[in-house]
Order: structure tokens, then C-alpha cells, then sequence
């Protein structure tokens, strides 16, 4: 059976063979990306084919290869700087090393000029960054299920409803300045309170019923993402197409910003920044392979590292119409919901031989990254910075232990898989 019925929740399957996710995925005609049938805006990797073949021609090529490949010095600073607190204990542990990695390298694909490494004056010097990425998390936290349908609402705790309300209460001075400044249409289009908090659908359901302490964060983000569009002057990087974008009318300013908070995503880029570490730990015989020749293999051992853990475990995908062709044995209505198991697709034995094993190598590319049209656009990015990040721990240090007490990420969003705290011993190459 290619899709099975998920226990206890009705009109939702999941499907994890690699040849049925990579085929889901790339007819999106019958399996839509956005998991939400309400209308409501979504960012540029659910959006129809023709929003986002508009859309994505103000991003895309300076996220292909080439149009990464100029920051990579840029890049490969920002990884030695916070190799040198990783390694001194001023800069925390694994998980913060790669949220501030990869947050420093998309504002400056973005064309920001936020460089920690110009600024020599100790931690102060991230506050900025560190800023972004808790905002950046709270999102996360408040619109998760990404890879899931969420948690049932039977089971909010007593009195949950009361503190949603104080939630909403405590964001509304943010909420009216942000109505202020962006507009009745954009502010309204963006929250859409009528179909997240008023009448909010059955499935799937949101993080911010769990997490309504983080509600205020949500205008606040917003008016730092404006402010970031419309005064922060960018010679290079999207920023200023997609200014243009918006002033010419092709873009709408709520598309712009939702466009924003995706590019700036961080904490499924953070997870394979992570994952890449503990395997640097744990699979000694493939790290001393890579160490031995990196120009030959490091970009296997990255291919390998986000096929066994897959930073993003699941794709949800919406029935959109009902199913017929080679669909149409299968147990699918319209608008039910459907899990792609990514991490498990990785792990297919038809496809991958000793799936469970670390092997450097591999011909088949993981999905890990999607398929179709909605392949990850920064893909091209996170493998630049694992890479770099790589050959930097190998280079420097003759061994990375991963301290056994470490704890994996387990209450923001079920298909993120990575770190909520994983600490190393870095052993430094003797001179």
C-alpha cells in the first residue's frame, strides 16, 4: 500500500517508499505544497506554479551555485570566527555555532551587511544576529506543523484558551503599529486571524496554540522585516530586486515579507549544520577518509550526512483534486493531507544499499532537499557552508567527540531533526 492511514487522525496518510515521495513531489498538480486550503498567503515553497514562477524570479539567481560560490570567503570567516569561540567556550555549544553560521551567511546572501567577523569586540558583536535568530525561531515555533499535522487540540492543557487570549492581548500594541505602518491589506493578509486563531482548520493545526507567549514576536518580526526591505541598502544579493518588485506592483509588500521570512528560515539549516558535526563524531573511519583527501570527498560525506538525517524529516502535501492516472488505486480524497516521509524515503533499501550504514560514495542523490518545482532553493547554500564547515573542523582539530548528554530537538516541530543542545570536545592538531 503506497499510503497509509495515520492512526487517529482522519484524511490523513503518510507515505514513505523514495520512488512514491519523489513522484508525489513532482506532480504537483494532484499534491499541492500548501497543506492549508483556506486562501491564506504562503510563502514562495507552497505557492502555485504561476505565483511561484513570478515570485521566484526575483530570488533565484543568487541562489544557484555561481550565485553562491562569491560568498564563500565571506562564509568560510564567519566559520572560523565561531570555530574560535566554539572551541575557546565563548560562543556556546554545536547548536549556537550553527545557527550563527548559517544566519550570518543568508544576510549576507541577502545583501545585509551584519559581519560578525568585522568586529573583533567579543560576543556583543552577534547580538544583531542572534536577534534575527530567535525571531526567526518563534516563527518557526508558532507555525509549525512544517513536517506534521500538529498535535490534536484535546490535548491543550486546562485553561490553554485563556493564555492564547493573553497572547493575542500582549501583541496587540505591535500588531496595530504594524497595521500602521504596512497597510490595513498587508498587515490583515499576513496574520489572517480569521483562519489561524478565529476559525482555524482541522487539519493542520498551528504551533502558536502551544506557544502563545511567542504571539507578540510575530509583528514585531514583520516591522523589522520592512525595516530591513525598505532602508537597509544592499549592493548586492536579491534585496534590491525585490524592493523593485514591490514598488513596480508585480510583487505585493505581504508576498515580499513572507518571501523574507523564508530566505531567513534558520533552524532546518542550523539541523544539518549540526547533524554534520555529530557525524563528524561518531563516524571516525569516514572522517579520517575525508581528512585523508577533502578536495575528492567532503561533498560525500555531506550528501551522506543529509541522507541519514534528513534536516527536515517530512513534506506535507495537500490532495488537490481527485486522484486518477496512476493515482487512482489509492485511498486519497481531495483535501486530505499527506506526510512524505523524506528521512524514511532516505533509508529505502530498494534505492539504497545497507541503507543504515555510513557510506561515502553514494550515486543516488537523497531527497532531503525535495523534488520538482519546490526543490529547496537554498540547497546550494547549506551545502557551501557544510562543506566549508568540514574542511575547517578537519583541518584544525585532530578529532571532534560528541559529549554523550546531548539532547535532539523534540518539541518545536516533529519533522525537524537536529539539536536542542550537543557539545563537543575539539582536540586540536598538534604543530
Amino acid at each position: 500500500q503506497r499510503f497509509l492511514p495515520v492512526r487517529g487522525e482522519d484524511g490523513c496518510f503518510i507515505a514513505f517508499a523514495h520512488a512514491i515521495c519523489k513522484d508525489a513531489m513532482n506532480d504537483g498538480s494532484t499534491f499541492s505544497s500548501n497543506p492549508f486550503p483556506d486562501g491564506r498567503l504562503v510563502a514562495l515553497n507552497t505557492m502555485s506554479k504561476a505565483d511561484h514562477s513570478r515570485v521566484l524570479r526575483y530570488v533565484h539567481s543568487h541562489y544557484t551555485q555561481l550565485g553562491v560560490a562569491n560568498l564563500e570567503d565571506r562564509i568560510r570567516a564567519v566559520i572560523e570566527r565561531c570555530t574560535d569561540e566554539l572551541e575557546d567556550g565563548s560562543g556556546g555549544d554545536v547548536v549556537t555555532w550553527a545557527k550563527r553560521v548559517h544566519m550570518a551567511s543568508t544576510l549576507a546572501r541577502l545583501g545585509v551587511d551584519w559581519d560578525p567577523t568585522c568586529n573583533t569586540g567579543g560576543p556583543a558583536s552577534w547580538n544583531r544576529v542572534d536577534e534575527v535568530i530567535a525571531l526567526n525561531d518563534a516563527m518557526v515555533a508558532l507555525v509549525a506543523p512544517l513536517g506534521g499535522v500538529g498535535k490534536q487540540y484535546s490535548t491543550l492543557p486546562h485553561g490553554q484558551f485563556l493564555r492564547v487570549l493573553l497572547g493575542l492581548i500582549r501583541s496587540l500594541p505591535p500588531t496595530l503599529l504594524m497595521f500602521l505602518r504596512l497597510g490595513f491589506s498587508c498587515a490583515w493578509e499576513i496574520i489572517r486571524p480569521d483562519v489561524t486563531v478565529l476559525w482555524p482548520p482541522r487539519q493542520p493545526r498551528m504551533g502558536l496554540w502551544w506557544h502563545p507567549e511567542l504571539l507578540p514576536l510575530v509583528p514585531r518580526y514583520f516591522l523589522a522585516l520592512h525595516k530591513l526591505l525598505t532602508h537597509q541598502s544592499a549592493a548586492e544579493g536579491p534585496l534590491e530586486g525585490i524592493r523593485k518588485g514591490v514598488e513596480s506592483g508585480d510583487l505585493k509588500l505581504a508576498e515580499a515579507l513572507t518571501l523574507l521570512v523564508q530566505l531567513m528560515v534558520n533552524m532546518t539549516s542550523a539541523n544539518a549544520l549540526a547533524n554534520l558535526v555529530y557525524r563528524l563524531g561518531s563516524e571516525k573511519a569516514a572522517a579520517e577518509e575525508v581528512a585523508a583527501d577533502p578536495d575528492r570527498l567532503a561533498a560525500a560525506f555531506v550528501q551522506e550526512v543529509l541522507r541519514l538525517d534528513a534536516p527536515l524529516q517530512r513534506n506535507p502535501r495537500r490532495v488537490a483534486r481527485p486522484v486518477a492516472g496512476k493515482w487512482a488505486d489509492c485511498p486519497l480524497q481531495e483535501g486530505n493531507q499527506v506526510l512524505l516521509f523524506l528521512g524514511a524515503a532516505n533509508m529505502d533499501p530498494t534505492v539504497f544499499e545497507d541503507p543504515d550504514k555510513f557510506r561515502l560514495g553514494r550515486e543516488t542523490v537523497p531527497l532531503s532537499f525535495g523534488s520538482g518545482m519546490h526543490y529547496c532553493l537554498g540547497s546550494n547554500l547549506v551545502k557551501l557552508e557544510m562543506r566549508a564547515a568540514l574542511e575547517c573542523l578537519l583541518r584544525r582539530f585532530s578529532s571532534v567527540e560528541v559529549v554523550s548528554s546531548y539532547q535532539r530537538l523534540v518539541d518545536v516541530d516533529v519533522g525537524n531533526w537536529g539539536f536542542r543542545r550537543l557539545e563537543v570536545r575539539l582536540r586540536r592538531k598538534s604543530a
